[in-house]
Order: structure tokens, then sequence, then C-alpha cells
């Protein structure tokens, strides 16, 4: 009876360890927070030139490319946060860079979002004549990038605003790192925002995931 019993508790010991999860499994599944965002220092070691940034985060959804649309789909994922930092702004300079990490159930998910804006860089490429929602005529140069693998992988997209002779570019990189994904928007003012910059953001975003 005593073998019985201990065989017994043997079996549920072990059945317990391989039921328990992982700590890497553990940690896929916690819901993203600030923490796992960038940080000012981040931003301002590859900024060094930044002048009085200030930055909020909330809980928001990525608003995602819908077809050709840059920003026509809430996607939510089960968890979510955002930041936004924004500098003083000057002539040819970064005006705003924001960031929001989403975190799936699967990895099948988080890949569909990242071909969201692959698709977009494929497929959208061209002006496009649009308004600015109160009667004044805009110009939207859609470009294509598709920038070199980040994490377990990227994509990305390059927009510009023009209006009134006034140009605002806009350098979107998007890194997935096994189900969570992490949209950086890098705002410029004149002209398009460098790619070594951005990289070197996601990068950062990346080990910050890890």
């Amino acid at each position: 009876m005593r073998r019985t019993l201990s065989s017994t508790i043997s079996m549920l010991v072990a059945l317990g360890a391989l039921l328990a999860p992982s700590p890497g499994a553990a940690a896929a599944t916690a819901p993203v927070t600030r923490d796992h965002l960038l940080t000012l220092s981040d931003y301002e070691a590859v900024y060094p030139d930044m002048r009085d940034p200030l930055r909020i985060v909330m809980r928001s959804p990525v608003f995602a490319p819908r077809g050709c649309e840059d920003r026509g789909q809430a996607v939510r994922g089960t968890s979510r946060v955002f930041g936004s930092v924004s500098p003083g702004v000057r002539r040819r300079s970064v005006s705003l860079i924001d960031q929001t990490l989403v975190r799936f159930r699967t990895v099948a998910d988080a890949r569909a979002l990242v071909q969201r804006y692959r698709h977009f860089s494929k497929r959208c490429v061209g002006n496009i004549a649009t308004d600015d929602g109160e009667g004044g005529d805009v110009t939207l140069k859609n470009r294509a990038w598709l920038p070199p693998r980040v994490g377990d992988e990227s994509a990305g997209m390059l927009i510009c605003w023009l209006q009134d002779g006034l140009a605002d570019w806009r350098r979107v990189l998007v890194v997935r790192v096994g189900r969570t994904v992490s949209v950086l928007d890098v705002s410029y003012t004149d002209i398009r925002p460098p790619r070594s910059q951005v990289l070197e953001l996601g990068e950062v975003a990346v080990a910050r995931l890890g």
C-alpha cells in the first residue's frame, strides 16, 4: 500500500511539472505594460538633439492599415499599451514618436498585423489627392519601405502629408517578437525620418520585449 501511494504521489508530481507553464510561457501570456515601452532615455540616446520631450502613456489600440487606408482598423489583441513622445518642434527634425505594443492570443494573429503593413508598402504606393477635413487640399505620398528583419519579422510604411508646401513625413516600423507586436511611428518635419535611427529604436524595442 505504501509503495502504491508513493508511486501515485510521484506520478502526480511529474504530471504537475509537465502541466506547469514554463517561465517563458508565463511571460508571454502576461499583459504588456508601460515597462515594456521604450523610455525617454531610449529616445534621447537615438535622438540626442530632442528638446524638452513630453511623454504620455495610455491603454490604446493600434490603428493599422485596412487595405490602402493607413490607419483604417483599430487592433486591440489581448492587451495593449501606447506611449507617445513629443519634443519641441524644429524644422527638419523629429516631431513626434508613437509606440504601440499589442499582445495577441496566437502567433498567427500577431503575424496578421505585420502583414497589414507589408501589404500597404507593396500595394498602396503612389500619390493620393485628399483633404484635411476642413476643406484644405492635401496630397498623401505613400512610399514603399521594406525594412530589414528586426525581431522575428518586420514591416514598414513611409508616408508624407503635403499641404501648402509643408511636408510632414512618417516612417513606421512594425516588429514582431513572438505573439507581441511593436509599432513605432516616427514623424519628421520637412524630411524623411532617417532609416538608421528608426531601425535602432526597433532593436531596442525588441530587447525590451525579450
